[in-house]
């Protein structure tokens, strides 16, 4: 079974084991940052989610409320999720008699690289009679 060694035929040194462990270190070393860095995108990206659905959780309700109680939510107040700390205010302006200008913000207060984000939300003050009711 043990096959003989033709001559000059040697095994691997411990030097070619030594440059293939430092290649081999030298790429590892190389996907860590990379992977480090992909990480700290990715909790950015997961925090950027929770305030878009804040934001857009806060603006549904500003559109379901009715228009005498609009005025009741002007004001702030802070949440705190697992991944973001927020603050989350309403603002009211009436523009006429007919239409009233809810402005929704969030402002994140964990991560700090995340910005502030705005939505408006234009409501009109609903008809007394339906124009579909003509009889």
């Amino acid at each position: 079974m043990c096959r003989n060694r033709v001559r000059g035929e040697r095994g691997i040194s411990l030097i070619e084991v030594m440059v293939a462990l430092s290649i081999l270190t030298t790429v590892l070393l190389s996907l860590t940052g990379l992977m480090w860095q992909m990480g700290r995108h990715s909790r950015i990206s997961g925090a950027v989610t929770q305030r878009t659905a804040a934001l857009e959780s806060a603006s549904s309700q500003a559109l379901s409320l009715s228009w005498d109680s609009l005025p009741q939510i002007v004001g702030c107040q802070a949440d705190t999720t697992p991944q973001l700390a927020y603050t989350l205010c309403y603002e009211l302006q009436t523009l006429t008699s007919q239409l009233r200008e809810v402005r929704v913000i969030v402002v994140p207060t964990s991560p700090a690289t995340l910005v502030s984000d705005t939505i408006t939300v234009h409501r009109t003050k609903p008809r007394l009679i339906s124009p579909l009711n003509t009889l």
